[in-house]
């Protein structure tokens, strides 16, 4: 028998919305007074769930943070080619930015204006998720399958990926997995045509 999804609570409630509303209007444009109306919380109810506008980008930025390295590590010990695992992670990374659009967005976006130490803790979560990323490489390439990939060539690989919330749609004509392929076909084959044997 089919059970009801929980409930959404009041509080997730309030950080949906501010997140949405984050993404559309940005985090610095978007005021307490616009979160109260867009909640239909007062402001003593609104301020009962949430201290002030930096907890919410805070929850929003660390949740999503915390939620990609989980995923990652589980990727990384879940058995498999470094190449099959490399388009696990990708397919992951590439549905989450569709699917939480909103929040990648004002993450990627907005992080910058959180305080001190939250800013420090998002940078180096953001450090810790592209470390998985070189260990796959550099699992690869001990292996002989790939070359050796300097931290460079990760960094640009990895925001080939993250700057895909930019556009990214749930419903777009290609799948998120279908676009992980298209980006892992192209930094592992490159640009250039196969060579063809001659005569």
């Amino acid at each position: 028998m089919a059970t009801d999804p929980p409930k959404e609570t009041t509080g997730e409630r309030v950080i949906r919305i501010a997140t949405q509303l984050f993404a559309e209007n940005g985090y610095d444009a978007t005021g307490v007074q616009e979160l109260s109306e867009s909640t239909g919380l007062g402001r003593g109810a609104l301020y009962y769930h949430i201290k002030n506008k930096q907890e919410l980008l805070r929850k929003i930025a660390l949740r999503l943070l915390e939620n990609a390295n989980r995923e990652a590590r589980r990727i990384l010990a879940s058995g498999g080619t470094a190449e099959d695992r490399l388009h696990r992670m990708a397919t992951h990374l590439l549905t989450d930015l569709s699917t939480n659009r909103n929040a990648w967005i004002t993450s990627m976006r907005d992080w910058k204006a959180l305080d001190e130490p939250h800013r420090s803790r998002v940078g180096h979560l953001r450090d810790e998720y592209e470390q998985y990323w070189q260990t796959l490489f550099d699992e690869g390439a001990e292996s002989g399958v790939f070359r050796p990939v300097h931290p460079m060539q990760r960094r640009a690989v990895v925001a080939m990926f993250t700057s895909s919330y930019r556009w990214i749609e749930p419903n777009g004509s290609l799948k998120p997995a279908e676009i992980a392929d298209l980006y892992v076909s192209l930094f592992l084959d490159g640009l250039r045509a196969p060579h063809t044997a001659t005569d």
